[in-house]
């Protein structure tokens, strides 16, 4: 990714429109934990999971991952049209997708989850010429976030986000915004390492006219709307990279109740290279 950024040809697919998209790739930089940074993305979701299990809260349960996809955190990336590909990359960066602010999506989960503590994580996904109103020739980013929750059981907890549930849509008419599903005890790593990861997937919505068996697993899809994932490529990756932008992992990363004391932690031991990097600077000795 690095190269096909620093090395541009008259056939990529997509140019990045933030001048500093190149620096937040580099493993050098990843002390200070930019999202884009597949190196500071490792770091940090080692320590994460590791705090995770050993909140003696989370060990006693009941555990529930929760996802919410609420559609009008949904927007046009705004790159579509048969302009240069540095224009595009101008309007990408001024589009609503990379503006939105993710304090909105953070105070929907938690006034939806209530008294319920959690620790969750942001995160942007990007849908294929498909919005929560339908088709359209467009690429869309759907904002949502994962939460991994305690202290309540799966039926509690679905039932105390009925509001929320009933409040929002999601990208598909068909589908809940809110989606509750129990976690056992010894797949609590691996949930919460899926809430961490970076965006991998493209998302297209597409209709089944009649059953389609998988070729591998076997399991048949009935006719109908049907979500269909893909791994990015090259240039739809740049597209995420303009997307996430300059957010930082700890900004991505937050809480409600005991949620928001673990996510400072977890934060504040991730940002421990940098700020000891931070106090060698002579701007930070001559105080």
């Amino acid at each position: 990714m690095g190269n096909y950024i620093a090395r541009p040809r008259d056939d990529h697919a997509a140019s990045p429109g933030r001048w500093n998209v190149l620096e937040t790739l580099l493993p050098e930089h990843a002390f200070w934990l930019p999202a884009n940074n597949a190196e500071a993305r490792i770091a940090f979701a080692e320590i994460a999971v590791e705090h995770v299990l050993a909140h003696e809260d989370i060990r006693l349960g009941p555990v529930c991952f929760v996802t919410i996809t609420p559609a009008n955190c949904a927007f046009p990336v705004g790159d579509e049209g048969p302009d240069s590909r540095k224009i595009k990359a101008f309007h990408r960066c001024i589009g609503l997708a990379v503006r939105f602010n993710i304090h909105v999506l953070q105070q929907i989960a938690r006034q939806g989850m209530g008294d319920v503590p959690f620790v969750g994580m942001i995160e942007a996904a990007l849908y294929h010429r498909w919005s929560p109103s339908g088709r359209t020739r467009e690429y869309w980013v759907s904002w949502h976030c994962h939460l991994l929750a305690w202290g309540a059981h799966q039926a509690e907890l679905s039932a105390a986000l009925a509001p929320l549930r009933r409040r929002n849509r999601s990208m598909r008419e068909d589908l809940a915004a809110v989606h509750v599903q129990a976690v056992p005890e010894d797949d609590i790593a691996r949930q919460f390492l899926y809430a961490l990861k970076a965006p991998q997937k493209l998302y297209r919505v597409e209709y089944f006219k009649k059953p389609w068996t998988h070729p591998v697993t076997r399991a048949v899809k009935q006719p109908g709307w049907h979500t269909q994932k893909d791994w990015l490529r090259t240039g739809q990756r740049i597209r995420m990279l303009d997307v996430i932008g300059d957010r930082l992992l700890g900004d991505l990363l937050f809480g409600n109740r005991e949620g928001s004391a673990l996510a400072r932690a977890i934060s504040d031991e991730a940002l421990g290279p940098f700020r000891a990097w931070e106090r060698q600077q002579p701007y930070a000795q001559r105080r």
